[in-house]
């Protein structure tokens, strides 16, 4: 039995009924005419680091649907489980926008304990994926997570990550973000950040 549930997010919708139901920013259109879904993307790496965590016995609960669920549902929701099993960790998937390109961890602003998680995460992208950018934020407060108050990080009362993926809107980053082989070696990366953090006590 594992000492964490790890709740799985995946951000912002999917297509329903031929239709992306997330809002345009969501999505990019590139000349060649491929069109990159960041909430189809979310879901692929989110349906990928469930079945890794059933084979690896660890604890989950899905907390996605095709739909856009509100933020307000979606925390309420988790607070709900965070009332049932105490020890949960949110990690809320998304792929990044703004033609950059790399990785990057989100947690709240200011000390939590989400701090730690997200610095023992970060350095096993650093260790296990050298060859892909980590976009840390060490000059301000010393770690490698980047703080803002996003309303599904502020607002949960568990510890909780959000993961930004790659940029879908930078034509070689989402190539890589459609790769199987990169997908996995992304969940790779997650698990055996799972698996240190079953060992530890934070």
């Amino acid at each position: 039995m594992s000492k964490y549930t790890y709740i799985i997010d995946a951000g912002h919708g999917s297509i329903v009924d031929n239709k992306y139901v997330t809002a345009p920013k969501k999505m990019y259109k590139y000349s060649n005419d491929k069109i990159a879904y960041e909430g189809v993307i979310n879901r692929i790496f989110a349906k990928k680091l469930i079945n890794k965590l059933e084979k690896l016995e660890i604890a989950y609960i899905s907390l996605y649907s095709n739909l856009d669920l509100p933020l307000k549902l979606r925390v309420k929701q988790i607070n709900n489980y965070y009332e049932i099993y105490k020890n949960i960790i949110l990690i809320s998937l998304h792929s990044n926008a703004g033609k950059g390109t790399g990785i990057e961890i989100w947690t709240t602003k200011g000390i939590t304990r989400s701090d730690k998680f997200a610095q023992l995460l970060g350095e096993k992208f650093i260790k296990l994926m050298p060859d892909i950018k980590f976009r840390s934020d060490t000059f301000t407060d010393g770690d490698l997570d980047k703080e803002a108050n996003f309303y599904i990080l502020k607002h949960v009362y568990c510890p909780a990550l959000l993961l930004e993926t790659m940029f879908f809107d930078n034509w070689s980053d989402y190539k890589k973000l459609i790769d199987p082989y990169f997908q996995n070696r992304v969940i790779d990366v997650i698990c055996e950040w799972i698996k240190k953090v079953e060992l530890m006590n934070i």
